[in-house]
């Protein structure tokens, strides 16, 4: 398994998602590298979900950009996960076989990174933006280059637990703020519906 990247894609991806770094392009190549081992194809629809372990405001948060582009799990299709454990870490699971795997960033290789002259400078408060392409595109063409046996590890699931969630495609019209409303989340109040937001207000004012 190589989960190789092709220059193509990879511009594509860093038009996506806004600036170039290294962290991108790792969760490309981890999202590339489970599409390979599951056997199965970017997800389309719903049929695979991906779980991303990174948390908020820390360091190669942008793994779960390239991961999105890899798998074709996204936020609109609603079969990305975020669990924030602060991690660099993927599961992808294959909802019509229950398999899954974990793609994992080493240890080691991660905290390297760390004394890279590239994230000291992130560390200050430079925006990935303003980077000398210089010191950046090295940095990519290793995380493109690498053997993925040295940057990941790998675990394998016959039967991934996953609870299956079926499409709401009903709505009502909040009797609060007039704005349409998903009806598995509108809140039933005698002969009214309200969304949270009104609801939270209402309680909160008393009214």
């Amino acid at each position: 398994m190589q989960a190789e990247i092709d220059l193509q894609t990879l511009t594509m991806a860093q038009e996506f998602h806004g600036h170039k770094c290294p962290a991108m392009p790792q969760g490309l190549r981890a999202g590339r590298l489970a599409l390979e081992l599951l056997g199965v194809e970017k997800a389309q629809g719903g049929e695979l979900v991906a779980i991303v372990e990174t948390g908020d405001h820390h360091f190669s948060g942008c793994f779960a950009d390239g991961v999105m582009f890899a798998t074709g799990c996204t936020m609109g299709k609603g079969n990305i996960v975020k669990k924030p454990l602060g991690k660099f870490a993927l599961t992808l699971v294959d909802r019509q076989s229950g398999r899954a795997v974990r793609i994992s960033a080493k240890a080691c290789r991660m905290m390297q990174c760390l004394d890279m002259e590239f994230f000291r400078l992130r560390a200050g408060g430079l925006p990935p933006q303003k980077l000398d392409p210089a010191m950046v595109e090295p940095l990519i063409e290793d995380v493109l280059t690498r053997d993925p046996s040295e940057m990941f590890d790998v675990q394998m699931f016959e039967q991934y637990p996953l609870e299956a969630h079926k499409e709401d495609f009903t709505a009502v019209v909040c009797d609060g703020c007039g704005e349409l409303v998903v009806q598995s989340y509108a809140h039933k109040i005698g002969d009214k519906a309200y969304c949270g937001a009104c609801l939270d207000a209402m309680l909160h004012c008393g009214a």
